[in-house]
């Protein structure tokens, strides 16, 4: 019986020990909305063997909220860079000091411990861009070199208009335009932005920041004019040619998309393997081929498409205004709640 109960024993022991090598080779990766092409997954889990899940958000607070609720287990997050202070002063990432890894020398100079993490501790730039506004030139062909077609469009865009669920982006992009202030605490400033906000939202049919609807929606006419992302409109223009990526003369907002690693991951060194993978500058130009967004990393450019060289949305006009946005304190974060629960009502 003891010989029976030892060998029952040493089976489950064995089953553990191979589950448990099994969970190693796991990676959970959540990412804004369509970052990520098969191939490269599949070359990095060819390389490592390591099978990566990816999950999706669509907002910066959409990623906060589900790492405060405990991260469901993701071992890599991509959050823009005016939240990656939020999330380490809130305990949310693990430090692993990228800084001091092979890799991070291939980081553009000046994105090489940036303002948001300063130590190179907790963050790798993943990729960067413009926000601005794209439109269908078939559909309007006035004036459209300020963010008056935006928020106080003519009659061909109005109700034919997406703009960003996101209040960050959203707010930063009204105030750039309204010239107050990122991050302004001023409530009468802000009550600026709402009058703006508000006074639109008749005219605007859809509110998201899904890459991937949008760009379609655009494509089938469904929307004429979208708050869009550089890269992704790059991608929307090849499945339409009349659409156009505005640089309007009150500036452009810049972003920046860091890979960190979430505190409690439970698969943290095939997250920095994962990391370390993408920093690579070959990867870094199969990122860059398929999101269209400009790369942080050096060495990017025998690997990237010729369609990348000279396209518009890309190469920001020299003069143009570039704006990064910035991490807010406590008082404009409540004031921009405010205003954006006011607005969504």
């Amino acid at each position: 019986m003891s010989k029976l109960i030892a060998a029952v024993g040493a089976t489950l022991t064995l089953g553990l020990a191979v589950t448990n090598a099994h969970a190693a080779e796991q990676l959970n990766v959540v990412s804004w909305s369509g970052y990520f092409s098969p191939p490269i997954l599949e070359k990095f889990e060819k390389e490592t063997g390591i099978k990566v899940t990816v999950d999706s958000y669509d907002s910066n607070e959409t990623l906060l909220a589900k790492l405060k609720q405990g991260g469901t287990g993701y071992d890599v997050a991509i959050p823009s860079h005016q939240f990656v202070p939020i999330l380490i002063q809130e305990k949310l990432l693990e430090r692993f000091d990228p800084v001091n890894q092979p890799y991070y020398a291939n980081i553009e100079d000046n994105l090489k411990k940036p303002t948001w993490d300063p130590e190179g501790a907790y963050a790798v730039p993943f990729i960067w861009g413009t926000t601005s506004v794209v439109l269908d030139s078939a559909r309007y062909s006035g004036p459209a070199d300020s963010y008056s077609v935006l928020f106080t469009p003519p009659k061909e865009l109005q109700g034919r208009i997406n703009m960003f669920d996101s209040s960050s982006e959203v707010i930063d992009t009204a105030s750039l335009y309204l010239g107050i202030p990122l991050c302004s605490e001023d409530p009468k400033q802000m009550q600026q932005v709402l009058t703006l906000l508000k006074n639109q939202k008749g005219f605007v049919k859809t509110y998201s920041s899904k890459a991937g609807s949008i760009r379609e929606n655009l494509a089938s006419g469904e929307v004429d004019m979208s708050m869009f992302w550089g890269g992704s409109s790059m991608r929307a223009r090849e499945m339409k040619s009349s659409l156009k990526y505005l640089y309007p003369k009150e500036g452009v907002m810049a972003w920046v998309d860091n890979l960190v690693i979430p505190a409690g991951a439970k698969n943290p060194e095939n997250a920095k393997k994962f990391i370390a993978f993408l920093s690579q500058p070959e990867n870094a130009a199969m990122t860059q081929n398929f999101l269209k967004h400009q790369s942080p990393i050096r060495g990017v450019e025998p690997f990237l498409d010729a369609s990348l060289k000279d396209a518009p949305e890309l190469h920001i006009p020299e003069g143009t205004k570039v704006v990064f946005s910035k991490t807010c304190g406590e008082g404009a974060i409540r004031l921009a709640d405010r205003i954006w629960t006011n607005l969504m009502r």
